[in-house]
């Protein structure tokens, strides 16, 4: 891919179509890829380049890509490359929305289990009670200490790790019915 304008600014960003370019129309596939153009895999430097444009784009109004070819047109070709790209990000969205479903049973198993351990280390810790003794009063407060600890993993996946697979989902989404546009551009 021979992009080489890249936004310097989030109004840049912002400001209108993502824009890709590349030579000609068969960089922006996979070259190893023998299936038909509206199947194939697309290259993996313009297809991470446009989702993570779409992903810092946010909101929920369409978008464009446009294409810029140095190296001739899009000719007869474009149609099944525009059905190639809105496959590619279909297949995106079906692969991440996988992704966030994992997550999620990933994130209540580990509640279970955290909740499972938070109650026994503080009940043992309970137990134990406080002691004027040095080493009894070391396992009280690690017990409660390590109870808290077990319970990391779900709320990590619960406050902080689910939104941004769901930001790609919805740009994969957005991406899988964008209009696009293929520009000659000679430089």
């Amino acid at each position: 891919m021979e992009q080489r304008h890249w936004p310097s600014s989030h109004e840049e960003l912002s400001a209108g179509a993502i824009k890709v370019r590349v030579a000609t129309i068969d960089q922006v596939f996979n070259a190893m890829d023998p299936t038909p153009l509206e199947e194939r895999s697309l290259n993996p430097e313009v297809a991470d380049w446009i989702e993570e444009w779409a992903e810092d784009l946010g909101g929920d109004k369409p978008l464009t890509i446009e294409v810029y070819l140095t190296e001739g047109g899009a000719d007869t070709r474009g149609e099944a490359v525009t059905r190639g790209l809105h496959n590619h990000f279909e297949y995106r969205e079906w692969q991440v929305g996988r992704q966030l479903g994992k997550l999620w049973r990933e994130g209540r198993i580990s509640m279970i289990i955290g909740l499972a351990a938070l109650t026994v280390f503080i009940t043992l810790s309970h137990l134990i009670g406080a002691s004027p003794n040095p080493v009894l009063d070391v396992v009280h407060e690690g017990l409660t200490v390590l109870g808290w600890v077990s319970m990391w993993k779900p709320l990590q996946i619960f406050l902080y790790e689910w939104w941004p697979v769901r930001r790609e989902r919805e740009a994969c989404h957005r991406l899988a019915e964008a209009d696009v546009r293929f520009v000659v551009s000679r430089g």
